[in-house]
């Protein structure tokens, strides 16, 4: 597609451009077979949905015979950007990174539509399902683009998931410590990330800094604890693994390495759940959960009643 005699916003001319929006594309054969192949990953974890370009790469590899490659990778990658410009794959089927909102307009309509809202709200309405734990519960999982999975176990218990793959930056952790420190119960943290030297010393990095940070606000240190990916994790789920790459030097050599989207969703969120499990007292949860309802039911017949004065 050119761009010559177009306005672009930058005045700058091209002479070939990619798709722009929903594109019409007639791929070949061994291509169509590729997205036959993602639309199997797709629909066999559909209740998981979105996943990661990276996710459904290791989904392949594993029972395609895909190649192991990044060149194969990055052949999956743009597959994948056609395949959705064409409308082969749904958009909301493939995790990308999002760009970030904020501000922007607000109101209502009409009287009618707020009562709408507070209607809506109320249906909604919940007590904090941390409510009377001994101790606050966080996960934090390296690749964002896994976030929205995981958070869809977590939001059952009531635990929040926080990226750790930004935790490079000081200010990440020192916000870090600022939560954990000022609580009035002691921290958990169920960790999920890359089994290699990376994955494994930006944890460790973290842990210690947002420790010390805890330590001078005077707050208790959190407990991390590392939940996936493991050393027996890679023998139990048969995991794609990979040499220790070259310029990674940080700390011991590692024989082999596995980045945590080689877990295919429902072993990922497994983890996840029986990780939460052991972490969160179950008999105090299930108290807050009935006592949302009754106060829930008790808040609907509250609005009806406003509704007709």
């Amino acid at each position: 597609m050119s761009t010559a005699g177009r306005n672009t916003v930058s005045g700058r001319s091209y002479r070939r451009t990619r798709p722009r929006g929903f594109a019409p594309w007639t791929p070949k054969p061994d291509t169509m077979l590729l997205v036959d192949q993602v639309r199997a990953v797709l629909d066999e974890y559909r209740a998981h949905l979105p996943m990661t370009a990276r996710q459904v790469f290791y989904r392949l590899v594993g029972n395609h015979g895909f190649p192991k490659d990044e060149k194969a990778y990055d052949r999956l990658q743009e597959t994948l950007n056609r395949a959705r410009r064409s409308r082969l794959i749904p958009m909301g089927s493939i995790r990308d990174d999002r760009a970030m909102t904020m501000g922007g307009a607000g109101g209502f309509e009409s009287h009618d539509q707020w009562f709408e809202s507070v209607k809506a709200s109320a249906r909604w309405y919940a007590r904090p399902l941390d409510e009377d734990q001994p101790r606050a519960v966080e996960v934090w999982i390296e690749a964002a683009g896994m976030m929205p999975m995981v958070a869809g176990v977590t939001q059952e218990f009531g635990v929040a998931v926080y990226c750790s793959g930004g935790f490079e930056s000081v200010c990440a952790k020192h916000d870090a410590a600022v939560r954990i420190g000022y609580r009035a119960v002691p921290t958990t943290v169920l960790s999920v990330g890359d089994y290699d030297p990376s994955g494994l010393s930006i944890l460790d990095a973290a842990a210690e800094d947002v420790a010390a940070f805890v330590e001078e606000l005077g707050g208790e240190p959190p407990t991390v604890k590392r939940i996936a990916v493991s050393a027996r994790q890679i023998t139990q789920y048969q995991l794609e693994t990979a040499p220790q790459k070259r310029t990674d030097r940080r700390g011991d050599h590692m024989t082999r390495t596995v980045q945590a989207e080689a877990l295919s969703p429902d072993q990922l969120t497994g983890i996840v759940r029986a990780g939460l499990e052991k972490a969160v007292d179950l008999r105090a949860l299930a108290r807050v959960r009935a006592r949302s309802e009754r106060e829930r039911q008790q808040l609907l017949e509250k609005v009806e009643r406003l509704r007709w004065r």
